[in-house]
């Protein structure tokens, strides 16, 4: 597909926690999301979204990098995550 200028490649991620416990969906959301900690000081933990600049569009659907792709993909792949992906170019 020939690219637009301005238009970066990317890939579309749709993923499901569908068949995972309640335990692991939440441990699998946190380090996608990330998450903070109120001690006495608040405490940010930047997920992989954050860390590697992509977005969440909707709900389990996510805007990647083309570049970064591969960490998202081997993360689903390592925890049992069903996911599918779609190569697309957008405006970031």
């Amino acid at each position: 597909m020939p690219k637009e200028p301005g238009m970066k490649d990317c890939i579309l991620l749709t993923y499901s926690l569908a068949k995972l416990s309640q335990k692991e969906k939440v441990r699998i959301l946190r380090e996608l999301l990330g998450y903070s900690n109120r001690k006495e000081k608040v405490y940010h933990h930047e997920g992989l979204i954050e860390a590697h600049h992509a977005e969440k569009i909707a709900q389990n659907v996510l805007l990647v990098p083309s570049l970064k792709a591969a960490r998202f993909i081997s993360f689903f792949g390592q925890n049992k995550v069903a996911y599918e992906f779609r190569e697309v170019q957008a405006k970031l």
